[in-house]
């Protein structure tokens, strides 16, 4: 929908001014800036568009933005692009741009490890949001945030989501149901459905200028227009000038919901961000030490075991990935004192936050020589582990994941390493 001036159009003015002075308040609380990492092949101009509204939004609030521009097509390139932002304990989160053509969204999946995942892509982030234990997708959350803003009741409404894609109208469907609305979906072609359920809101999430027929739109109903799609180098929405016109209030494109988005991802890496233990625990570390230790197979599927925290899945990744037999056992070790330094850092470093609270100095300084340690013991281990993956025999399918493997271990040393020495310079 091109803008231009319509008199139905809603000003989300108001909400972007509140939800900017949210973010703008959880980053002054927190003692070091929050950080988002950035995956984009460079030919996803969709997805530009989507960075640069992160950018806008996250510099008033100086949150950092980490970006990795890949070039389209190359799955390596990808996967290590997603895999240094995740074991650098410096970034909360991460935010894949879709759409991504050189991998499967199940490969994405399997190298994003809840903690850090920014858009609630990963079956575990989903069933977290599903329970109310953390935000659900940023588009999800910016309707529903679009809604309330609006005073619609959720609960006593009737919805007809158009779209029922993983980004778009499925996870803004399950949010609605999650409020106890009645919701209906169309999945694609709403031209050839001859009646449509009745609805009191509309929200369209296809992604292709003008789809939505006019006789579409309920006259006087609220329409929520999300999908967009550049054409002639201007960004449109679902909805045409003629269907536009029939609705009572209706979200413009652009300036409407993907403004919204774009904080509510920031929102949701502050949320993250706020359940990390802190600048030198490295749990992040210990997941993707896990998961970069699972092999895929020959043709690059996703790893079929998922990041649990159960030390058995790790070590049966590791163990497939070796050969000779008898390196089994060492590797096996390493991969054990790695976790277990992992731990003793995420420990120390709890205690190091309590101590803090107290007011006795030399606990205090006793607590912090701790934390200022586990950071050297785990890269010393790392320094181990990049020996055994650089002296590795694997066969040809697996030698990708050796390779990406020994990148993220120098790549997990320097991030800790950087840490410590940021760390031991904050004022006592």
């Amino acid at each position: 929908m091109d803008s231009g001036g319509a008199s139905n159009l809603v000003d989300l003015t108001p909400l972007l001014r509140q939800l900017r002075s949210e973010l703008q308040a959880r980053a002054q609380r927190r003692r070091r800036p929050f950080r988002l990492g950035l995956v984009r092949e460079q030919d996803n101009v969709a997805g530009a568009s989507f960075a640069r509204s992160l950018e806008r939004e996250a510099d008033p609030a100086a949150v950092e933005l980490t970006h990795r521009t890949v070039p389209g097509g190359d799955p390596e390139a990808t996967l290590t692009a997603l895999d240094s932002l995740v074991v650098d304990p410096t970034v909360d989160g991460v935010v894949v741009i879709q759409p991504v053509r050189s991998l499967a969204r199940e490969v994405v999946a399997a190298h994003l490890p809840p903690s850090k995942d920014v858009e609630a892509v990963t079956p575990a982030a989903l069933a977290a949001a599903a329970e109310g234990r953390r935000r659900g997708t940023p588009v999800a959350e910016a309707c529903h945030a679009t809604l309330v803003h609006l005073g619609v009741d959720c609960p006593s409404s009737r919805f007809l989501v158009v779209g029922h894609g993983a980004t778009g109208g499925r996870p803004i469907a399950q949010r609605l149901l999650a409020t106890g609305a009645q919701v209906s979906v169309v999945q694609s072609d709403i031209a050839a459905v001859s009646e449509l359920p009745p609805y009191d809101v509309l929200i369209s999430a296809v992604g292709s200028a003008g789809v939505l027929p006019p006789q579409a739109v309920r006259p006087g109903s609220t329409v929520l227009d999300v999908g967009t799609a550049l054409v002639g180098g201007r960004l449109q929405g679902d909805l045409g000038p003629e269907a536009a016109a029939r609705a009572g209030r209706v979200t413009p494109v652009p300036g409407g919901v993907g403004r919204i988005t774009a904080i509510s991802a920031l929102l949701s890496l502050t949320e993250l961000g706020d359940q990390q233990p802190g600048p030198v625990a490295s749990w992040s570390l210990l997941e993707t030490v896990a998961r970069m230790l699972s092999p895929r197979d020959a043709a690059g599927g996703a790893a079929a075991a998922a990041v649990t925290g159960a030390l058995a899945a790790a070590l049966d990744g590791l163990c497939r990935m070796h050969s000779p037999s008898p390196e089994i056992s060492e590797s096996g070790r390493a991969a054990v004192a790695l976790l277990l330094a992992a731990d003793h850092d995420r420990l120390a470093f709890g205690e190091y936050q309590a101590a803090r609270r107290q007011p006795d100095p030399a606990l205090l300084e006793a607590a912090r020589e701790r934390a200022l340690a586990t950071p050297s013991e785990i890269a010393g281990l790392l320094r181990v582990l990049e020996q055994r993956l650089g002296e590795l025999r694997t066969s040809s399918s697996l030698d990708l994941d050796r390779r990406l493997a020994l990148a993220l271990a120098v790549a997990a040393r320097e991030a800790v390493l950087r840490l410590q020495e940021e760390f031991s310079s904050q004022p006592r």
